[in-house]
């Protein structure tokens, strides 16, 4: 009985290991995807958003808008929307399965219409499909000035 027992354990602790390492991985791929669609926001490419977004994507920006993916792609690419650049910091990812929750805080230069630049905090849903990692969503709030 002891023998299963140290044997149980040891199967337990070598279980873990691979497990961080498997999570650690996905974390890092979904990364990934979230910086590729944050730069392609910046740079305005088109299809690198179209292919990031899911079909089903709708998002609730920090002023209060809620856009599915034909608008928020096209309201990107306006001449109204003029970001320079993007810094997150903080960033968090949580794994459920094939969901992924990204959270942080996101800096935006620049101006847009209706928008307002500087600090942001952000929760994205990211789902993997047919292989690789899409945005489903969000909702971004802005940092009140202290």
């Amino acid at each position: 009985m002891r023998n299963i027992a140290v044997l149980t354990l040891l199967g337990m602790l070598a279980a873990f290991p691979g497990f961080s390492q498997t999570a650690n991985a996905t974390e890092q791929e979904v990364l990934k995807a979230f910086h590729a669609l944050d730069d392609a926001n910046i740079k305005k490419d088109r299809a690198t958003m179209e292919r990031m977004m899911a079909d089903d994507y709708m998002y609730t920006h920090s002023n209060g808008s809620v856009l599915n993916r034909a608008q928020d792609i096209a309201e990107t690419m306006s001449g109204d929307v003029k970001w320079t650049a993007s810094k997150t910091e903080g960033l968090k990812v949580r794994l459920y399965g094939d969901v992924a929750i990204v959270t942080g805080l996101q800096t935006l230069t620049g101006s847009a219409k209706n928008y307002v630049s500087g600090p942001r905090r952000f929760t994205d849903i990211w789902i993997k499909r047919d292989g690789r990692w899409q945005n489903i969503g969000g909702q971004t709030t802005l940092v009140p000035a202290k």
